[in-house]
């Protein structure tokens, strides 16, 4: 046979391809067997049993099989050839990304088929031997030769281990494989009995004698052997029964494989899958099979979830790089592990950032109030790296009592709801699970998720609301908005519409959609159109693009939109919203400010930048005389701006009588239009 090169057997530190990985399994495998190929075309072979297991890794595991059996028939059979192709399989498998049950599957698969076709090769030869000493021509004794030569090569080179075996249970020849297997030097005058753990004797025998009588053509079993110190370990025992010229039961051929390896190999894959690689704390798949062992035990004290996000963790890779931001993960691991190393719990990492602990509470257990406290004390003592000391807190989501029976997948959603929330309030804020909030929000969630395909279906609609003159004397413009008229649900208003496409991404597409349409409607009558922009609107670099293309398309003039800008976005020195208004002021279009609170900054760009109409929240109570003061100063500074003050959600005759002495311009709400329409109102 052509010799491989010799090769560095270390395992590699980065991914390789499936030849470099089939030319290194060739290598390994040529020393441990004679296979009759060239080094070419064993790697070639190999190479294609690789594609197998990759085909086997995504579609079925069984087809896996062929390769232990494509192996055999190469005769890749020696000691540790198995070993050596189980060792390459696994690094193949965790390179491709296979799950820790899809891993076991395949090389459960690969292993199973070598056996059989072993074992199958072993009887095969048996049964020529057989065969051959019914024959009395000088062609069968050649064959019966060859038979026996080959069965011996076979006997005496394979890794399984093989025994021929009397009826009475004596071990008559053991091969070394066997010995090896047992750590026995010789096992001369042994019977299978002494080998056996004696619990599981009885299943053994009971498998010979359906061999001896003929009810049994071939049997397997995994009983526990009994070494040479006396431990026991489990193994696959295979066997059939050798017949003489009458068909008589002349002897056992057993063979034996010990799976041990494999054993320990599925159990370094299952940690691996179970388990974060970065710090060695369970992952989310391990959390999420012990969450649902809680679930279904009864713990007298109730089960804790908590649930953590770093806080501008970025902050520390983008500035100090990745490799401190993971020495910042292992210490926030290690300081996790150390507060709750008096309890009964398991530290995870879920992904990225985030943490979760889950707690078996005991009678000694500290409440979740000390517990934080804890927790926020162990983060926020700084660790250095050469001269920066670097510190993290933390936002939490907490489930104080788990309920036995909830689903773990319900239990993690409503962790990280909570974590949300916690997360909305600031940074270091930690919050309990509101389960009436919690279906609020998992409610608004699912009409979110679906609102594509409302907007799709022509459920969601633009609507007209007029801004009126506070004392009612004239329109100032109409308003457009989007109502959703929900099959279910009822009416969705434009606010909580708003909100929903903001949070999912879907804000831009369907704002540019609700400005065209607007602007088709608008364009027939001689009115302001008004369209307030969201935050992602605001800084959409398209905007300019698309507000271009609305007034080309449908004829409406510049000076006749004005577009509300959220009046923090353009406080903002971050995105594009600035520049947007910039360019827009060019082409004629009217600028607003929204949600405009009156900070000294707001204030700067009504003047500084031509905003011609401020928009203030409406209160629903009238204020006291000193906020009075302060509000009558805005509108009084925003009219020498020129612009003026349009007041939103305007309920009732008082308030709107309120603003109106204060000398607010104009407002909006359900005194002045109840319910939004879809044509153009009537002027009068």
């Amino acid at each position: 046979m052509e010799r491989l090169p010799s090769q560095d057997d270390a395992r590699p530190s980065r991914p390789v391809g499936r030849d470099e990985l089939a030319h290194d399994w060739a290598v390994k495998i040529s020393r441990t067997a004679y296979v009759p190929l060239s080094a070419a075309k064993l790697t070639e072979e190999l190479r294609e049993l690789l594609n197998v297991v990759a085909e086997a890794l995504v579609d079925e595991p069984d087809v896996a099989s062929w390769v232990g059996t494509r192996l055999v028939e190469m005769h890749c059979v020696g000691a540790e050839s198995l070993r050596e192709s189980v060792e390459v399989l696994a690094r193949f498998i965790v390179q491709e990304g296979a799950d820790a049950r899809q891993a076991a599957l395949v090389i459960g698969a690969v292993s199973a088929a070598y056996t059989a076709a072993i074992q199958a090769f072993v009887l095969e030869q048996q049964e020529s031997i057989s065969h051959a000493l019914l024959r009395a021509n000088r062609a069968v004794q050649l064959d019966l030769q060859a038979s026996e030569e080959r069965f011996e090569d076979i006997f005496t080179h394979s890794s399984t281990g093989i025994a021929i075996v009397g009826l009475d249970g004596e071990l008559r020849r053991a091969n070394e494989a066997l010995c090896t297997i047992l750590r026995r030097e010789g096992m001369d005058g042994m019977t299978l009995a002494d080998l056996i753990a004696p619990a599981d004797l009885p299943l053994v025998n009971d498998a010979l004698a359906g061999l001896r009588h003929g009810r049994l053509q071939r049997v397997e079993e995994r009983p526990r052997l009994i070494d040479r110190d006396g431990e026991h370990f489990r193994v696959l025992l295979a066997a059939t029964v050798q017949k003489d010229a009458e068909d008589n039961p002349r002897h056992y051929v057993v063979m034996i494989d010990d799976d041990s390896q494999l054993t320990l190999l599925g159990g370094r894959l299952q940690y691996q899958s179970l388990h974060d690689a970065l710090t060695g704390l369970p992952n989310r798949q391990y959390l999420t099979t012990r969450l649902e062992s809680l679930l279904h035990s009864d713990i007298e004290h109730g089960v804790t979830l908590y649930h953590l996000d770093l806080d501008a963790f970025a902050v520390i890779t983008d500035g100090l790089g990745r490799e401190i931001g993971d020495k910042v993960l292992k210490l926030v691991a290690e300081r996790l592990s150390s507060v709750f190393s008096a309890e009964k719990a398991m530290v995870a990492r879920l992904e990225g950032d985030e943490f979760a602990v889950l707690v078996e509470n005991g009678i000694d257990t500290p409440d979740v109030d000390t517990t934080i406290r804890m927790i926020e004390h162990e983060l926020a003592e700084p660790v250095y790296f050469g001269e920066h000391g670097v510190a993290v807190s933390a936002s939490i989501g907490v489930l104080p009592r788990l309920h036995p029976g909830d689903h773990p997948a319900e239990v993690l959603r409503a962790s990280d709801m909570t974590l949300r929330r916690a997360k909305r309030i600031g940074r270091r804020q930690w919050g309990l699970h509101d389960a009436t909030q919690d279906k609020r929000e998992q409610e608004d969630l699912a009409l979110a998720a679906v609102m594509p395909g409302a907007w799709e279906s022509g459920e969601i609609e633009v609507v007209f609301n007029p801004v009126m003159k506070l004392d009612g004397t004239a329109r100032v413009c109409l308003e457009a908005e989007l109502n959703w008229r929900h099959r279910d649900v009822g009416l969705i208003p434009h606010e909580k519409c708003v909100s929903m496409a903001e949070h999912t991404g879907l804000m831009v597409p369907l704002g540019e959609w609700m400005l065209r349409t607007a602007a088709e409607t608008a364009c027939r009558y001689d009115e302001m159109l008004a369209v307030c922009l969201t935050e992602s609107m605001a800084n959409s670099p398209d905007l300019v693009r698309d507000v271009r293309r609305v007034l080309a398309d449908t004829g409406l003039q510049a000076g006749r939109l004005l577009l509300g800008f959220p009046a923090h976005v353009l406080a903002s020195e971050d995105g594009e919203a600035a520049d947007n208004l910039d360019l827009l002021a060019d082409l004629g279009i009217h600028i607003g400010a929204r949600d405009f609170k009156g900070s000294t900054a707001e204030i700067e760009l009504v003047r500084s930048l031509g905003v011609r109409a401020v928009r203030v929240k409406g209160r629903s109570q009238k204020p006291d005389e000193l906020v009075s003061h302060v509000l009558s100063d805005l509108v009084v500074f925003v009219h020498e701006a020129g612009g003026i003050v349009v007041v939103d959600a305007i309920e009732d005759a008082e308030q709107r009588d309120w603003w109106g002495e204060l000398g607010a311009d104009a407002g909006v709400g359900p005194v002045f239009c109840v319910e939004p329409t879809t044509a153009w109102p009537d002027a009068g």
